[in-house]
């Protein structure tokens, strides 16, 4: 037995001796009677016990886990799903932002920055141009040579492996609620000829829980398709050669499909080799 059930135990045993202290006549007699009470009632009462004697017994063997961390889920959050090119516009708008903000403090037109990308993907090359274009209308000198204070985008690519139910039903709980509130069980019973109410008032409620269902759907990332296994990491640095200035981290939910957006094009294939070509010349005897 764990040590938490041992001090519960105990716990248990001294109220008891403390409840019972110097009656014991009167807990034997007690006992006496509702043994001979309960013995000949071939009753659902007699499963009480059993019942608690078996969920007791559950809860200590499953004590015998609790030296184990278990496995929590943590607290409901928001992760947006990146599905267009206007999503990398919002996010190339808020890095210029808080570049610029960065940046406020200094000289203006003193310390250009070059902003530079690791790769040739598609979506390096196109958040390159949008970051550049934000910038400059922040006021921000961008360079088209390596400077003293380099912007760098890097991207990582996450695919989870482990697979996690797609599309799972939403509970319809506004919608539940809706007709739970127009429902009145007695009222056909009682009167059966005062049958508009019910009507109108269910009528009512199913309507306020469909519209408070879909408000439901659509803030809970239903209308984005669902979170996926496929997620992109987008870090910026704002740095010079020896330190690092400023930077942001942000992530997006893809789909699976579009992950080679995000991947670097590969070269092309090499010309094959050029075979030789012989040539033989008939010659008449």
């Amino acid at each position: 037995m764990c040590s938490y059930c041992e001090r519960r135990l105990r716990r248990f045993q001294a109220l008891k001796a403390g409840l019972w202290a110097g009656n014991t006549a009167l807990l034997r007699r007690s006992w006496r009677i509702g043994a001979a009470t309960m013995t000949p009632m071939p009753s659902p009462h007699l499963r009480i016990p059993r019942t608690a004697a078996l969920l007791a017994a559950v809860l200590l063997a499953a004590c015998g886990t609790l030296d184990v961390p278990r496995a929590d889920n943590y607290p409901a959050t928001g992760q947006k799903k990146a599905r267009a090119v206007h999503h990398w516009d919002v996010l190339a708008g808020d890095v210029a932002g808080r570049v610029t903000e960065k940046m406020a403090a200094w000289p203006q037109g003193e310390y250009p920055i070059h902003v530079t990308v690791p790769d040739n993907s598609s979506f390096n090359q196109g958040f390159l141009k949008l970051l550049k274009v934000h910038l400059l209308n922040r006021g921000v000198v961008v360079s088209t040579a390596p400077t003293d204070v380099e912007l760098e985008v890097q991207t990582q690519l996450v695919q989870h492996q482990a697979e996690v139910p797609r599309n799972l039903p939403i509970p319809m709980t506004g919608t539940i609620l809706g007709t739970g509130v127009g429902v009145l069980r007695d009222w056909t019973v009682h009167y059966s000829d005062r049958t508009l109410l019910p009507g109108v008032a269910t009528a009512l409620g199913i309507g306020a829980g469909v519209a408070l269902d879909m408000a439901q759907l659509y803030t809970q990332g239903a209308a984005a398709g669902g979170p996926t296994r496929t997620e992109v990491l987008i870090t910026t640095t704002l740095k010079t050669r020896d330190r690092y200035l400023a930077g942001s981290a942000d992530m997006y939910y893809i789909e699976r499909a579009d992950a080679v957006l995000y991947q670097p094009e590969l070269p092309p294939p090499p010309p094959l080799p050029s075979t030789p070509v012989k040539t033989w010349r008939v010659v008449a005897p």
